[in-house]
This record gives C-alpha cells, sequence and structure tokens, in this order.
C-alpha cells in the first residue's frame, strides 16, 4: 500500500511527465500509474492507446503539445447514433482536416450521405419504427469508427479531446426544427 496522494502530487506534473510514467509503467508504483491515467483523462487526453500497451518506446509518444485536437470516436459514435450518420461523418471529416489526411474526406463523407439517404428510404419503404433507424444508425457509426477511423487516422493516434458543446448545439439547432414540423405535420394530416 502507498502512503503517496499520487493524484495530488500528479496533478502539477506536464503531461508529458504523465505520459512518461505511464511508458515506464513496469518500475512505477501501480498507484502512480493510475494516478498518471486519471490525470491525463481530466485534462482531456485520450489514453485509451496507451493503456493497451505494454511496451512503450519514446517514439511511440509525441510532444503532447503537438497532439491534434479531435472528437473522441465516442462522440462520433454518439452523434450519429442520435442525429444522423451524416453527422457523425461530418464530426470524423473535421478530425481528417485537423490531422491534414485530405485524402480522406471525399470517401467518408459520401459514405455518410449514401447512408444516411440509404436509412431514409429503407426506414420508410418498410415504415419501421425509430428504433429501426437507431440500429441502421448504430451500424453507421461502427463503420466510420472501426473502418475509416483505423484507415486514415489509426487507432494508436494520441490526441486531445475536442469539446462535443458546439456540434451538439447545432444539431439541436437543426433537429428540433425538423422534429417540430415533423409533429405539425402529422398533426395538420390527421386533421384532413
Amino acid at each position: 500500500m502507498s502512503y503517496y496522494n499520487w493524484t495530488e502530487i500528479l496533478e502539477n506534473n506536464s503531461e508529458k511527465e504523465l505520459i512518461k510514467i505511464i511508458k515506464e509503467r513496469t518500475s512505477e508504483p501501480e498507484e502512480k500509474v493510475l494516478a498518471a491515467f486519471a490525470e491525463l483523462d481530466k485534462r482531456g487526453i485520450d489514453t485509451t492507446e496507451l493503456s493497451k500497451k505494454q511496451d512503450l518506446s519514446p517514439d511511440d509518444t509525441k510532444e503532447v503539445e503537438e497532439l491534434p485536437i479531435l472528437y473522441s470516436d465516442k462522440v462520433i459514435y454518439t452523434f450519429s447514433i442520435l442525429f444522423s450518420v451524416l453527422f457523425g461523418g461530418i464530426l470524423f471529416a473535421n478530425n481528417l482536416k485537423t490531422v491534414g489526411d485530405k485524402k480522406g474526406t471525399l470517401p467518408v463523407i459520401v459514405f455518410s450521405v449514401l447512408y444516411t439517404g440509404l436509412t431514409i428510404y429503407l426506414v420508410n419503404s418498410i415504415n419501421a419504427n425509430s428504433s429501426a433507424t437507431f440500429i441502421l444508425n448504430m451500424i453507421g457509426a461502427l463503420i466510420i469508427n472501426n473502418l475509416f477511423w483505423n484507415k486514415y487516422i489509426g487507432k494508436s493516434q494520441l490526441y486531445h479531446k475536442k469539446s462535443y458543446k458546439k456540434p451538439l448545439i447545432i444539431a439541436l439547432a437543426i433537429f428540433i426544427p425538423l422534429a417540430a414540423l415533423i409533429i405539425w405535420a402529422t398533426i395538420v394530416s390527421t386533421q384532413l
């Protein structure tokens, strides 16, 4: 058992120092390594890949200051399910722009538009309920996060997490009026 309050001790360490602690985890106390992970998470740095790797060489970690600021795969997944695969694709295309991969933007946008169109067509043609839409959006989100992310960004890419607040406000500004319009159109059509 450790008598150190590693959380308090490490909160003043730089991100580079915290990553070094994680890289050298075999020679560090477990509580210290866990506190380093917690501090990086608190600062909005995705540690998923760091936690998977056992032996990290100095080349595996870029300078923390140089890490790109990206929407996390969880944010893209959630937005794709709740709003549409098109919206998740736009967030992912923004990530590609941030990392400087212009060749991946067009395939992601084309996929997102076609997949969203196909989803709308299928749901309307079979008169499916909203759960079918969620399932289809979930499949599209998995394709973006697993196929496109792995191909164009790579799961080993370390990054700072970008805030989801701005896209959430935009999505709500688009989807609330659309939902209200659909409800209004349904009420009007039943009265005729």
